[in-house]
């Protein structure tokens, strides 16, 4: 397993952990099996929205891989979808991939929470529908920006203060 797959693996448990100690907390576990001190008091957890600057535009992560992705194949009319798989590749995401086949990304059944689905966001290729992932993270965008870098995209990280 890489690296960024073993985080991600780890990121998900994680998030499968919290979600079972919510539940714990909301079915009232008496106080003997669970003591209140056992919970510690929970912050919010505060989503990255940070954004960047491609083409003159601002875009969050997800909206950005759309971009990059549409803006190339736009470029590369004649590209097939196992080029555009090659391209951008599984490994710049991880457990999903970069891009899809729109038949077997359709057939998740959370397919339209986990690939931008509406029609203008479908890129039709040659031989072919492709979806483009919508689920990136910190730990996943800096692999794609990287690789639209070497495609001689410009990419800038928009920076608050």
């Amino acid at each position: 397993m890489e690296y960024n797959e073993l985080i991600l693996d780890m990121l998900n448990r994680i998030v499968k952990l919290e979600k079972e100690v919510e539940l714990l907390k909301k079915e009232k576990i008496s106080s003997e099996v669970f003591p209140k001190e056992a919970f510690v008091e929970e912050r919010p957890v505060q989503r990255d929205k940070t954004r960047y600057m491609f083409n003159g535009n601002v875009y969050l992560k997800n909206k950005l891989v759309l971009a990059v992705v549409k803006d190339y194949v736009s470029k590369n009319q004649a590209i097939t979808c196992n080029e555009l798989k090659t391209v951008f590749d599984k490994s710049l995401q991880g457990s999903i991939g970069v891009v899809e086949y729109e038949n077997i990304a359709m057939q998740r059944k959370d397919y339209q929470v986990r690939f931008f689905a509406k029609e203008d966001e479908i890129l039709q290729l040659i031989d072919g529908n492709m979806m483009v992932c919508s689920q990136w993270g910190v730990l996943n965008i800096s692999n794609f920006i990287k690789r639209a870098e070497q495609l001689d995209y410009t990419i800038e990280q928009i920076i608050r203060e």
